[in-house]
């Protein structure tokens, strides 16, 4: 394969991954025709390097990029050497692509991007239509983890499952996290819908753990696993979590899996959402140990206690709270404001909120608007096109009777936030994952990365 003459910039390696389509930041505008063509094209031509590590596949609406992390979390404390694939990312494209917890370099991914340019632009030629950025992006971790020598590569859906880019691996296992109704212009609009497409990672003979699901949701995965002859591990059947006790900073778990009682586990990430997704995780993890990998119940303790998910319930200000989540479809705006009614349950609370069109947004705002004291509504700076509008969402909060304001950035929507709240009060800012980097963009006074190439 050739090497550019002239190496990339990672401003140049930015302005070629989004110079293909984005569907990402497209809504509805998913091929006609979906197919894996494309992403099979890419990894044939770069001799397969997804052949080259075993991995595990992960997909749902709800906690998938948690749960990934968790297991590769455990896997790292193991003593092996795990890559990591998730999506979105909150300030850095590089962060979806980590091995051992750091994200991929800027100069290792310019050098990738520049070994595969000429492959992308053959099957391009050769291939019917145009690979999209994440083809790209998935192809390039594919091909990062085969020449990091992983020993594992924890895999994260991007959107759905069956026809996702990531579907052309071959697991040791597969974990499918609580589906609900998310991005219904592409995955359709009934729970056995999305729970079809979610269920089409699962392959042939291989054992597959899934979170506790809809009653609809289930049948349609142990339907799935039944035709294809695969086990089914399921959370709350084969397995069960307890919660111990919990404050503003972690909580305290003990886990019944299969091969044993897991006691006393701290993690670091809030709601019971996420003591679901350690449960599933584990389960995840007692079957690679059938697959050779050695992790004992230290490994699993220590893997979960240190595992790090920005953007997740995570606590940057005390006074007042000032909390990040990108929760960004119904069942994880359900599950947040469930949960800072539980642990905050006396303070008044503001949230910052900004919505992509593409989602179910009279019903998130009906969620955020049933909870919070006080809504800011607010413009951002980049993917606008993908933006619902924010005097609309304005508008849908208000008929719950909410305050809701306007601001037309977010540093404007934080100051008012910071005004119009007390040291004893609460913000939030959620509603995307999109906001939630933004954020933190604005509060390290970062440049933001995607306007460097747009």
């Amino acid at each position: 394969m050739l090497k550019s003459m002239n190496p990339s910039t990672y401003k140049e390696t930015l302005d070629y991954i989004y110079g293909f389509v984005d569907y990402e930041k497209l809504p509805g505008a998913s091929p006609r025709r979906m197919n894996l063509d494309r992403i099979e094209a890419l990894v044939e031509a770069l001799d397969h390097p997804e052949c080259h590590w075993p991995s595990v596949h992960v997909a749902g609406t709800k906690g998938k990029g948690s749960t990934a992390s968790m297991i590769a979390s455990i896997v790292h404390q193991s003593g092996y050497r795990v890559g990591l694939y998730t999506s979105p990312h909150l300030v850095s494209i590089r962060e979806r692509i980590m091995v051992n917890g750091v994200p991929i370099s800027e100069e290792e991914m310019s050098q990738l991007v520049d070994k595969m340019r000429p492959v992308i632009e053959y099957t391009h030629q050769e291939s019917e239509g145009f690979a999209s950025s994440f083809d790209i992006m998935t192809a390039l971790a594919f091909l990062y983890f085969k020449e990091q020598n992983v020993d594992l590569a924890v895999i994260e859906s991007g959107l759905g499952g069956r026809l996702d880019s990531t579907n052309v691996i071959k697991p040791k296992v597969c974990a499918i996290t609580p589906v609900g109704l998310d991005h219904t212009d592409r995955l359709g609009t009934t729970i056995p819908e999305i729970a079809r497409e979610k269920a089409g990672i699962i392959k042939r003979g291989v054992p597959t753990v899934s979170a506790p699901q809809t009653p609809d949701a289930r049948t349609i995965i142990r339907e799935v696993c039944s035709r294809l002859e695969c086990s089914l591990c399921e959370v709350g059947t084969d397995i069960h979590y307890t919660i111990q006790g919990e404050d503003t900073r972690q909580q305290t778990l003990d886990i019944r899996g299969r091969e044993q009682t897991y006691h006393h586990l701290t993690i670091p990430l809030l709601g019971e959402f996420q003591a679901c997704n350690a449960a599933t995780a584990i389960g995840v993890v007692e079957l690679l140990t059938q697959h050779g990998l050695s992790i004992s119940a230290d490994d699993i303790n220590r893997g979960i206690r240190e595992v790090r998910l920005p953007g997740r319930m995570q606590v940057l200000e005390h006074q007042p709270w000032l909390i990040l989540d990108g929760a960004h479809n119904v069942m994880a705006a359900e599950n947040l404001t469930q949960t800072l009614q539980r642990l905050f349950p006396s303070r008044r609370s503001v949230l910052v909120l900004s919505i992509h069109q593409d989602k179910a947004v009279d019903e998130l705002c009906r969620v955020f608007a049933d909870y919070a004291d006080e809504i800011i509504v607010t413009t951002r700076r980049v993917l606008r096109r993908r933006q619902a509008d924010p005097e609309k969402v304005a508008a849908l909060c208000r008929q719950s009777g909410t305050l809701v304001h306007v601001t037309s950035s977010v540093s404007d929507a934080l100051e008012m936030a910071r005004t119009i709240t007390t040291p004893y009060d609460l913000i939030c800012v959620t509603g995307s994952f999109a906001l939630v980097g933004e954020t933190m963009e604005v509060l390290q006074n970062l440049e933001p990365e995607e306007t460097l190439s747009r």
